[in-house]
């Protein structure tokens, strides 16, 4: 599943080529792809800026809101294998020719039109890059849950933007245990996960998203942080830092990976 990197490098390419077309029509070729919260039409409208918050992509138009969720295997190209139909669901048609396509193989993905962006992102939680969450933040919303750190870092509602990549390889780094209780944790180490959320995103950013299937980036190209994973699928395979084999156990519904040796459980 795309997360903030992956939406993140999107939108930075997306920007340029995007911003300031009209759109004229958008054509839904899978028809639970697309909702239409709105009565006002699309067609003349034009994309003012592009946003995120979390894993959601936003189109500021002159007239209301797209707000994109790519969810497991969606993907906005920009005018990139446009004879291509296989798994299209969804073509943005824009007055200048240009087309921007959105390809969901298992049809998860969603694109919703609203005029109030709330109507959607009402119970999302801040961004994890945004600078609204500081590390005080975080750890004092860390305090406040009995949950097991994976799942309150999953959730969406306290930070957003996490996905299963990237909680593992931010857990591993603050070396924290994922089934470690979320009000367990020290301010102290709740500050050292935050940096280190901070960090493994950043990281991910620079090198365009990670790769692991489906996703692309906005031109067909894939990531490249993959390369660099230190705990997410490498099951069976030596700790780089102690040596001992990096395990794998389903927490809060996902495939984690973490090492049990550097990892301290907090209970």
């Amino acid at each position: 599943m795309p997360e903030l990197p992956e939406v993140e490098t999107v939108i930075k390419e997306l920007k340029p080529a995007l911003t300031g077309k009209t759109i004229e029509q958008v054509e839904v070729l899978w028809h639970k792809t697309f909702r239409a919260l709105s009565p006002v039409s699309l067609s003349g409208q034009t994309i003012k800026s592009i946003g995120r918050k979390g894993k959601y992509i936003i189109f500021t138009l002159s007239g209301g809101y797209i707000i994109v969720h790519l969810r497991m295997t969606g993907q906005l190209l920009f005018s990139v294998n446009g004879n291509d139909r296989k798994h299209l669901r969804l073509i943005f048609h824009f007055s200048d020719g240009n087309k921007l396509y959105f390809k969901d193989v298992r049809k998860f993905g969603r694109v919703y039109y609203t005029q109030n962006k709330q109507d959607i992102l009402r119970n999302v939680g801040t961004d994890a890059l945004s600078p609204q969450m500081s590390a005080e933040r975080f750890s004092s919303l860390l305090k406040s849950s009995r949950m097991n750190v994976k799942a309150f870092l999953l959730s969406q509602k306290f930070i957003s933007g996490l996905g299963n990549i990237y909680v593992d390889e931010s857990l591993f780094r603050a070396a924290i245990h994922p089934a470690s209780v979320a009000q367990k944790i020290s301010a102290a180490k709740g500050k050292k996960l935050f940096a280190e959320i901070r960090f493994v995103l950043n990281f991910a950013v620079q090198h365009m998203g990670s790769t692991i299937s489906d996703y692309r980036d906005a031109f067909g190209e894939q990531g490249g942080a993959q390369h660099f994973f230190q705990v997410y699928q490498r099951t069976g395979l030596p700790c780089f830092i102690c040596g001992k084999e990096i395990k794998k156990i389903k927490l809060a519904g996902r495939g984690t990976h973490f090492c049990p040796a550097c990892q301290k459980k907090y209970n």
